[in-house]
């Protein structure tokens, strides 16, 4: 696909299985549609060995360099390749040579009815045949939110409002919010949970609500450590207490409870307070509101959560602002101061993790 021919390579890939899966599809879908199906080969490229590697690119070189059997367009699609990686598989000898001639074949003029696809959940962009496929062939990456950086909240709801669409569903605010912790990162297991909810409502409801989320999307880690954050915020100690037990009795280490959910609460409390207090900043549309922060003096971000680019994370401090006014700004103050000598306390003295961990939940309510 090299050259003139440079329109018809298309790549797929990324971590994430479903979307890279839809798109492809989609593409395949453009490309023979009026066309005859048996003209069009689709060679599944999940592989557990460099042996069914070599077999499977032989498999497309052969596609590629027969001509179909009715007259018109050919289309191939190597689906769900998981040898362009950095595994043991994608390094081997036998999985290399037969990439070498796959690579030849396509530098080659295979004619301009010939398109190849392909979709790889694995691809390491440092490997010189997965350079010249980015550089010649169409490309889209599709990756999961990474969860352990700041911002992923809004990755994953852009996924979500998506699937919502394909759906014809709506949402309010707090079931996305709850939603977005329950979820895995997966844009697969996300549409399987959406799909489950639009059969439970049937045609005569198309509005999610936070029981909906509540009753049918199993609670993840992830979303116990956001239920304990909102116990927090809603100074709910008791139910802050139970879910602390119920993680910890799961073999939860306190020292990661105290920093993924008690010290980025009273964090962004702080922050938000901060903003809703001395900016006439107000938690009611989270559009307009990330608009407002995003146009903040940049002197005031480095004291505000930020996402990896740099800019506020203003899904946290929208969630956060929306309680922040159960606090005192002086009570706030003296949480964060206690949150450090706790933490502090959980790595260097025998102190009962349970119990520290209860007495920060008792002192953010009071």
């Amino acid at each position: 696909m090299a050259g003139k021919n440079q329109h018809q390579g298309f790549l797929f890939f990324g971590t994430d299985e479903g979307l890279i899966s839809d798109a492809a599809s989609s593409q395949f879908s453009t490309l023979t549609e009026g066309t005859n199906e048996f003209s069009h080969e689709i060679i599944e490229a999940t592989v557990s060995d460099s042996d069914g590697a070599a077999s499977c690119i032989r498999q497309c070189i052969q596609a590629l360099c027969t001509l179909p059997f009715f007259p018109g367009p050919k289309v191939v699609w190597m689906k769900n390749c998981n040898f362009l990686g950095d595994s043991i598989t994608a390094k081997s000898a036998t999985t290399d040579e037969a990439i070498q001639e796959l690579h030849r074949i396509l530098e080659g003029d295979l004619g301009p009815d010939i398109s190849f696809i392909i979709s790889a959940t694995e691809f390491d962009q440092r490997r010189s045949f997965n350079k010249f496929l980015l550089k010649e062939f169409k490309n889209q990456s599709f990756n999961k939110p990474d969860i352990s950086k700041d911002g992923w909240e809004d990755q994953l709801a852009t996924i979500i409002e998506n699937c919502l669409k394909e759906f014809q569903l709506s949402i309010t605010r707090d079931a996305m919010e709850l939603l977005v912790h329950r979820v895995s990162e997966s844009s697969r297991q996300i549409k399987s949970e959406i799909q489950k909810i639009d059969l439970f409502l049937g045609e005569d409801s198309r509005q999610i609500t936070i029981e909906h989320i509540q009753t049918m999307v199993p609670l993840t880690r992830t979303g116990i450590i956001f239920e304990i954050s909102r116990a927090l915020e809603s100074k709910q100690s008791n139910h802050a207490i139970e879910l602390i037990d119920f993680q910890l009795e799961k073999g939860e280490n306190a020292v990661t409870i105290m920093r993924a959910a008690f010290i980025p609460t009273i964090r962004n409390l702080v922050s938000a307070k901060l903003l809703c207090d001395q900016y006439g900043l107000r938690p009611t549309n989270y559009k307009e509101f990330t608009s407002r922060v995003n146009s903040l003096p940049q002197e005031i971000f480095p004291m505000l959560p930020l996402k990896k680019d740099g800019t506020p994370n203003t899904w946290a401090l929208f969630s956060a602002a929306q309680r922040a006014g159960n606090f005192k700004t002086a009570h706030l103050k003296k949480l964060l101061s206690q949150c450090a000598k706790a933490d502090k306390a959980l790595v260097s003295t025998s102190f009962d993790p349970r119990f520290i961990l209860h007495r920060l939940a008792i002192f953010a309510a009071s």
